[in-house]
């Protein structure tokens, strides 16, 4: 199924996999001390985690609070009311954490030791805040997710000189092109080009980074066991085997993409990017949603002269932008000195 009708459909899980989501967490996992310190997390680490993310509220904001508090999830869980937040809301969610910790916790451990046991398998990473390769950009972010699940080359999360790179899965020539050279020339300044591993712009920015030497950061929308799109298979094997592509996922292993999913994993791809290109994009589509999220976060954004056809109406809108000011780059021809010029203006010095 393509991620532009996922994006049509509604936000929850379908009833399928609901099940298939209950079917596993009915499975039992063992997990050893090896395998926790593999993966870089505990199974009661996790589980506190777990508990604290399904209270009502508790938002990746929220987290980020408890911890630069030095409050850790036990914490939090055995004295609510440390969670310093003001009004009606705070005290709610301070209730809320009360009665979470108060529940079963049969089978958020069992949830726990799934997960710890799946990323093993798979020679992956589960990082949090207090992990050395949590990304920075990431924790800044107004989008600071408690828990992320990495595969491949994991070190390349300690890269802080990262810029999105987006566009339309029909991205055609000459945005083709343009994405494809910026990417390159991102890569030859030793900047970490993000994408969502989407067809089209996604995956030509990808392989031009890696291709010129530099890195990515593939940010998906399911879990990291499969694929997805399944079309992007081969690249996905080849990247998997590579020191220079990393994936990333706020969902567990086994967790299928839904339009949720894709939602969220536009709002990561920003939250870990000191700025955000859209090459390409007709007014209305999930490519539109990194440019959204690029205001809401307050970071730079760039994209191309719109050819005024409608696959491009995104281009002309987010060029007319009231809100922010956006670089705007010629789209016949590369202009590197206007690349260049952008990419100083992000917070960080080259």
């Amino acid at each position: 199924m393509s991620e532009e009708r996922l994006e049509r459909q509604s936000q929850e899980p379908s009833p399928i996999v609901k099940r298939k989501a209950r079917s596993a967490k009915e499975q039992e996992f063992t997990v050893d001390s090896s395998m926790e310190s593999a993966v870089g997390i505990t199974v009661q680490e996790l589980s506190y985690l777990l508990l604290l993310e399904g209270v009502k509220g508790m938002g990746p904001q929220k987290f980020k609070i408890a911890f630069e508090a030095g409050l850790c999830p036990e914490d939090l869980l055995n004295n609510p009311q440390k969670l310093r937040i003001p009004g009606k809301r705070g005290k709610e969610i301070q209730r809320s954490i009360g009665q979470a910790a108060d529940q079963d916790s049969t089978v958020v451990m069992a949830r726990a030791k799934r997960y710890i046991a799946q990323a093993y398998k798979y020679g992956s990473k589960i990082l949090t805040y207090s992990h050395p390769l949590y990304p920075q950009n990431v924790f800044r972010s107004n989008y600071p997710t408690p828990i992320l699940f990495a595969r491949g080359a994991i070190e390349i999360l300690a890269k802080n000189k990262t810029v999105a790179c987006v566009g339309s899965r029909k991205i055609r020539p000459p945005y083709s092109e343009r994405h494809r050279e910026f990417a390159t020339f991102l890569s030859t300044l030793g900047i970490t080009v993000v994408a969502g591993f989407a067809l089209g712009a996604d995956t030509i920015g990808h392989q031009a980074a890696v291709n010129a030497g530099g890195c990515t950061i593939c940010v998906m929308a399911g879990g990291l066991s499969r694929p997805f799109p399944p079309e992007n298979r081969l690249l996905w094997e080849d990247f998997l085997h590579s020191p220079r592509a990393v994936f990333v996922s706020e969902a567990p292993f086994g967790a299928r993409a839904a339009g949720l999913t894709l939602r969220k994993r536009n709002k990561l791809i920003v939250a870990f990017s000191l700025g955000v290109l859209v090459s390409q994009s007709p007014e209305k589509g999930g490519t539109m949603n990194a440019y959204r999220f690029g205001l809401e976060q307050h970071k730079p954004i760039a994209t191309f002269l719109s050819d005024g056809t409608d696959d491009t109406l995104g281009n002309k809108f987010i060029s007319h932008s009231a809100k922010v000011l956006v670089a705007t780059f010629d789209s016949k021809a590369p202009d590197r000195e206007a690349w260049q010029r952008w990419i100083q203006q992000l917070s960080y010095s080259i």
